[in-house]
């Protein structure tokens, strides 16, 4: 048994020892009804039916310390089986309408196994540690609601999560950790730093950027775009609407649930606000007649779609209704196809390792659920390209099955950050199946009609997901490159205020080799009568990378003293421009 499984045992044996321990304080007082509690990544949660009562974390005290009690008498944890009838006469005799759901819900011939610890038995599956006392370190962290089984209609039941883990080390690096992330929230810092905001009347799910979070959107949205427009990739625009006709030849119409859909009154025509680009996308690829000269053709376009999510699974910028994506998609060959993802596979790695930002890979494959568009010969095709791929490329990959997209298989990047969490952000996939939706063909050599492979890519993925892993794992201190004001000057009085423009004027002459158009030194200025330590303070709190003080003293030897996150040293003004280049 490996340290992983052992200790997905303990936190699952915890979270029965918190439902008897549950079971134990509430059940003379209210009606206490079951469902789920499984162990989860660094802990376990339940889901509990309080009858009425309101449980908060107000009452944790109280519930560790029966949990406690139930851990020191270190009860065995014994597995039993039941056929049926008896499983559904023991949640009928024991109140418990969810177990019972479940049990009704298991296949015929699945085996229908218990947990019993001291007085509390419960339907479970397992494994289990073999007593009680085997449960490490716990620690019980929040209270949320929770819809049983995931569907709004149905009862909201409370959410109890604990954490979990072998030593008490292990608890006390994770609970640091998770003050270092309260600290690093994004929509924390992009209040501070005014990034984005949102607005009631705008509606939920809909950020707004200020003029500095677009500044920031721009310059990733660019370097995204700089990576592969060197590869060929041609920019290209479309609308952010479509007739439905257009994603019930792609399949998305059937399978894309949060699709914002609409009728027009002018013309009834069916129209919806555009989910994904690719459908669009292909259909400028068939405008015209298409030759294997041509191939590969790359499109790029960063644009908004737009998802109907949940309300209450919004939240920042890591869920959001309006999504833009940093989108491109390639219609090749398939001897093209392995140029085509070395070009986009060096492009992330080269793009995350300046942002410094570790790469894993995960290979997304499809499961036995019928979700998915294509042949299942054009499934194991471009599962097994995908694989050949990453092994060619010397990546470490992991296979998460279920995870692709509806059309074809991804190569997702997952990025590392600073607090060592894992974010999907990057992804590469290969479609066999829409260019045969589409009816997407091009002229072989021999002069037959054959149909183009399609490539989607997004190195950014979501930008709004993408910003709000950034700003976490930068804390704010975003590199010089892209941050919204790279520069303050802070003067100590105005007698340096003739200085200040010879300074102003260095800093406008600077072109910066960065990924935008307008690759000016982005600088403001602080000369109000204030005294330099508030002004060192604010530019400080607004995690301006440089701050450059003047006072009559630099103004008189022809420097500037310059502060760094870092550190802090004098440049002469003649030097300015090329220390600014090397930051």
């Amino acid at each position: 048994m490996s340290d992983i499984q052992d200790l997905e045992k303990m936190r699952h044996s915890l979270s029965h020892i918190m439902a008897a321990a549950v079971k134990n304080l509430y059940s003379g007082t209210t009606t206490i009804q079951f469902g789920i509690g499984p162990a989860i990544d660094n802990g376990f949660y339940y889901d509990i039916d309080f009858g009425g009562a309101k449980v908060s974390e107000d009452d944790f005290k109280k519930i560790e310390k029966e949990m406690r009690k139930i851990i020191a008498q270190k009860l065995p944890i014994e597995r039993s089986e039941r056929s049926r009838e008896d499983a559904l006469k023991w949640a009928k005799d024991n109140g418990q309408k969810f177990k019972e759901e479940l049990i009704n819900d298991l296949p015929e011939d699945e085996v229908i196994s218990f947990y019993k610890l001291g007085d509390f038995e419960d339907l479970c599956r397992g494994p289990h540690v073999e007593n009680t006392g085997e449960v490490g370190v716990f620690k019980l962290d929040k209270v949320a609601g929770a819809y049983w089984r995931g569907d709004e209609k149905r009862e909201m039941l409370t959410r109890i999560y604990g954490l979990a883990f072998a030593t008490q080390e292990e608890l006390d690096d994770y609970l640091k950790m998770q003050e270092e992330a309260k600290k690093r929230d994004h929509r924390k810092i992009g209040k501070e730093l005014g990034l984005f905001c949102y607005s009631d009347l705008v509606g939920a799910g809909l950020p707004l950027f200020t003029p500095k979070g677009t500044i920031l959107r721009d310059m990733v949205a660019a370097l995204a775009n700089g990576y592969r427009e060197r590869c060929g990739y041609k920019k290209v625009c479309i609308p952010h609407i479509a007739n439905i006709d257009l994603y019930k030849t792609s399949g998305h119409f059937e399978k894309f649930p949060e699709m914002l859909r609409f009728t027009s009154t002018e013309s009834g025509d069916e129209l919806a606000l555009k989910p994904v680009n690719c459908p669009h996308h292909s259909q400028i690829f068939a405008s015209v007649p298409r030759s294997y000269k041509e191939l590969p053709v790359k499109f790029l376009e960063t644009t908004m779609v737009y998802r109907d999510e949940r309300k209450g699974e919004l939240g920042g910028l890591s869920r959001v209704r309006a999504i833009t994506q940093d989108d491109s998609h390639v219609f090749c060959t398939e001897e093209q196809v392995g140029d085509i993802f070395g070009e986009l596979i060096e492009s992330a790695k080269d793009l995350y390792k300046r942002i410094d930002m570790q790469l894993k890979l995960r290979l997304s494959f499809r499961d036995d659920g019928d979700g998915y568009i294509g042949t299942p010969e054009m499934w194991e095709k471009a599962q097994n390209s995908i694989k050949e791929m990453a092994e060619k490329f010397e990546m470490d990959y992991s296979i998460g099955e279920g995870e692709a997209a509806m059309y074809g298989p991804k190569m997702d990047f997952m990025a590392v950050d600073a607090l060592g969490r894992e974010w999907q952000l990057a992804t590469v996939q290969l479609d066999y199946a829409m260019p045969t939706r589409f009816g997407l063909e091009y002229t072989a050599e021999d002069g037959s009609k054959k149909t183009p492979i399609m490539i989607h890519c997004a190195l950014l993925g979501s930008i709004e997901r993408f910003l709000s892993v950034f700003i976490e794992h930068t804390a704010g201190w975003f590199p010089f490159w892209c941050a919204p004001e790279q520069i303050r000057i802070l003067t100590i009085n105005d007698s340096v205020n003739d200085y200040v423009l010879k300074i102003r004027k260095v800093l406008e002459d600077i072109e910066l080799n960065d990924p935008i158009e307008h690759n000016k030194v982005r600088y403001t200025v602080d000369d109000r009568n204030e005294s330099l330590g508030k002004k060192i303070r604010e530019a400080t709190k607004m995690k301006i990378p440089c701050a450059i003080i003047v006072g009559p003293k630099d103004a008189e030897a022809g420097e500037v003293s310059v502060r760094l996150r870092d550190k802090e040293e004098k440049v002469r003004l003649e030097n300015l421009a090329n220390f600014v280049k090397s930051l």
